[in-house]
């Protein structure tokens, strides 16, 4: 009877299980900004316009970043008698600006972690077959760069940085035994040569976020914080008002060279599937970019979001497509 009853669990369990996929239905991108105790707030289609592409270069950085360490892990790694496997960056990354009395500014970029796998295989002695997979983990990575206000190059003799590197590595459970000997052949050589690649690689996404919101300009003629706060963008408050676009569209150079920035890039809505058993939320919102601006003359804030409404696609398993189940709906 038992026995019974636990198979009906198991077959009900199945039954209930289903995973989501989200399809917008509408949305859009909500930008506000706050200064001198007042805000104001515009929204575009999602998707579309000066904001959408923000946005999407907002989520790019950890993208690009992730790229240029894979490159620089997969030749360490592959040149070292292993096979590079997978490599991810998770984390929101968090860039600040703060200028120099001597015309510089110094950037940092907080927020990112990386990690990256590895296999390798062998014979020990001609008899002993081996079969082995590290994980490599760089933590809490820390840039710092500094860089001339004029045009926003950061020379490669300017980039540090530092972060927590951890290693480790499965084999088979009886030959734990030769870890050394292959620590020393492979993971000890790989790590001075994987780190030096990650400096390079994070500098250039350090380098494509200062670009992309501070120096480099569209078709437009705009930069990343004109097309943010355009410059028609007028801020009420008690007892007057701030042309705070306009202020920023005459006197970009003044507000790089001479204010603290921090910039924070979100994710945005989350609109990966979803594994469970119940209908998600149909509304989903998240921030895509956080600024706030500290200067001598204006201090403010802005932040862009995305707010989305959708509808769920259900599949019974997206790891297993051919898996049959009821939409439990």
């Amino acid at each position: 009877m038992r026995k019974i009853l636990f198979l009906a669990a198991a077959l009900a369990a199945g039954a209930a299980h289903a995973d989501f996929i989200p399809r917008v239905v509408s949305g859009q991108n909500v930008a506000t900004v706050s200064v001198n105790g007042g805000s104001l707030s515009y929204s575009q289609p999602w998707g579309n316009g000066t904001l959408g592409a923000l946005i999407v270069d907002a989520q790019n950085v950890p993208r690009q970043i992730e790229s240029g360490l894979n490159t620089a892990a997969a030749a360490a790694i592959n040149g070292h008698g292993a096979t590079f496997g997978k490599g991810t960056v998770t984390g929101t990354p968090t860039l600040t600006l703060r200028p120099d009395a001597n015309g510089v500014v110094f950037a940092t970029m907080t927020g990112l972690s990386y990690r990256v796998t590895s296999s390798f295989s062998g014979t020990k002695w001609g008899v002993i077959n081996y079969s082995c997979t590290n994980t490599t983990d760089y933590n809490n990575i820390t840039v710092t760069a500094q860089y001339g206000t004029a045009d926003g190059v950061i020379p490669p003799t300017k980039v540090g940085i530092n972060g927590t590197l951890n290693t480790s590595t499965d084999c088979d459970s009886n030959l734990s035994w030769i870890l050394p000997v292959l620590g020393d052949i492979l993971i000890n050589k790989a790590e001075g040569k994987v780190d030096a690649g990650i400096a390079s690689a994070v500098q250039n996404g350090l380098a494509g976020v200062t670009q992309n919101f501070f120096f480099k300009r569209d078709q437009n003629w705009l930069v990343g914080l004109n097309r943010l706060i355009p410059a028609d963008k007028v801020v009420s408050y008690p007892g007057g008002s701030f042309p705070l676009g306009q202020y920023i569209a005459n006197n970009l150079p003044y507000l790089i060279s001479n204010s603290q920035i921090t910039l924070k890039l979100g994710s945005g809505a989350n609109l990966k599937p979803v594994l469970g058993t119940n209908e998600p939320p149909y509304d989903l919102s998240g921030d895509a970019i956080t600024l706030t601006l500290t200067s001598p003359v204006v201090n403010f804030t802005a932040n862009l979001s995305e707010q989305v409404h959708v509808y769920w696609l259900w599949q019974c398993s997206i790891a297993n497509p051919s898996r049959q189940c009821q939409d439990p709906r």
